[in-house]
């Protein structure tokens, strides 16, 4: 349809805004440090300040500005929220289930034929799309900060995506040489024709992408892990015995 851009960017503007809500509205009620509400509630106002018009309309007319709006809805939104959903709630998801789902999502939503059905469906679909991975996100990096994950789910699970995220991006370009994406060339209001080029353009950000989130994250959960034992080499030595004669 012709208002693809503007339906896209108010799709992703209400999704952003929900979040900004929950963040603030979580960090108001449950968290006790004053620096931990300063910190959700700005977190909280960029997520919604980033994913308002023009900034999600410009998003929205390539291949290219639709991986980020994906990267964004799926991994930044979430992550201020996920970390105060494992702080605050008393019941969540198995980490495995988070890991898992958050990865099928994310494999299943580039497919060709899916991501076309989906692109070509109209504005509620793609609007159930970004909701979907702004959901799964959230229980993705709830599973991540929770304290009593274990490290093997936390980073490993940090670890498992992004590599998934790399084996989309060289599919997408080192793996192919012709566009998978027949949706985007075909719809008005598109900058950018959804070629090859643009393609490798796309894959290229999922990649960059993809550390971006991750490599903070694996830091901070480290030096987390390495406070809560007393040094690296207790953390080594905890991890390297079985856990039958712990």
């Amino acid at each position: 349809s012709s208002d693809l851009p503007a339906t896209g960017a108010r799709s992703r503007a209400g999704i952003a805004a929900l979040a900004a809500a929950c963040c603030l509205a979580l960090a108001a009620t449950k968290l006790k440090s004053r620096r931990h509400r300063w910190w959700c509630g700005v977190t909280g106002l960029v997520a919604l300040s980033l994913g308002l018009p023009p900034i999600r309309s410009v998003l929205e007319q390539s291949l290219p500005g639709h991986m980020v709006g994906h990267v964004w809805m799926m991994f930044i939104v979430p992550m201020p929220i996920g970390w105060i959903t494992s702080r605050t709630f008393r019941h969540h998801a198995p980490a495995w289930s988070a890991v898992v789902l958050l990865n099928g999502i994310m494999i299943a939503s580039h497919l060709p034929r899916v991501f076309d059905t989906v692109m070509n469906a109209g504005p509620a679909a793609r609007e159930f799309e970004s909701f979907t991975f702004f959901v799964v996100g959230v229980m993705f990096f709830d599973a991540v900060f929770r304290p009593s994950t274990r490290l093997r789910w936390s980073a490993g699970g940090v670890i498992f995506t992004m590599f998934v995220m790399l084996g989309l991006a060289m599919s997408m370009s080192l793996f192919t040489s012709a566009p998978w994406y027949a949706s985007i060339g075909s719809m008005p209001g598109m900058v950018m024709d959804g070629d090859f080029a643009s393609q490798q353009l796309a894959a290229a950000i999922l990649w960059i992408c993809g550390d971006v989130w991750a490599v903070p994250v694996l830091v901070w959960l480290l030096r987390s892990r390495i406070a809560q034992e007393g040094s690296l080499l207790a953390l080594l030595d905890r991890y390297s015995v079985p856990e039958s004669r712990r």
